[in-house]
């Protein structure tokens, strides 16, 4: 026997067509299944009657906001990470692909090893050139910019670097942790 129907109307709160309630009462009266649950539902409606209703404790309103705010800010930092963690991803995959795209075209032009590790060789010479020459032409100028600048001179321009870097970083914390109130 199909049970479906009875059960929904024994449970709506919705009320029953005429004809309905006449099927139910015939049903019910050849079926202790939905007897027994139309006595369980009167039961369970009786008991949702009965109870008390339950006021909150005092503070609900502000320790809700509390933990609504910490899990927004939970939820906030987990995207930062997300779009943090996607963004290296990708631009690591992308270097990558560079990468491989610049070492198939590199070796589709080169014509044997040796080439490559001339060349390789001759950027590698290029590069310690190039730091020596820094080397030559900037400690000098680095010795005579200390011998001719007075001490308190240096201590004031460290020290105001050091401001601008203070600055900056407290600059910079502020921007990315913005906090919006909301009433």
């Amino acid at each position: 026997m199909d049970h479906k129907p009875y059960e929904t109307w024994l449970i709506t709160e919705d009320p029953l067509l005429p004809d309905q309630q006449t099927q139910l009462d015939e049903h019910l009266k050849s079926c202790p299944s939905c007897r027994q649950l139309q006595y369980s539902w009167q039961k369970v409606e009786q008991l949702f009657g009965e109870a008390p209703v339950l006021e909150p404790r005092t503070g609900f309103t502000n320790r809700w906001q509390i933990h609504l705010q910490q899990e927004l800010s939970l939820q906030k930092e987990r995207e930062q990470k997300r779009s943090t963690w996607i963004f290296l991803v990708s631009t690591t995959g992308a270097a990558f692909l560079v990468l491989i795209i610049m070492a198939i075209m590199f070796f589709s032009t080169v014509q044997n090893s040796t080439e490559v590790f001339i060349s390789g060789m001759t950027l590698i010479s290029g590069l310690l050139n190039l730091t020596s020459a820094i080397q030559v032409a900037f400690f000098p100028l680095l010795e005579v910019f200390f011998i001719s600048v007075p001490t308190y001179w240096l201590l004031l321009l460290a020290g105001g670097a050091c401001f601008i870097t203070l600055a900056l970083t407290f600059s910079i914390f502020r921007v990315l942790n913005t906090r919006r109130v909301s009433l």
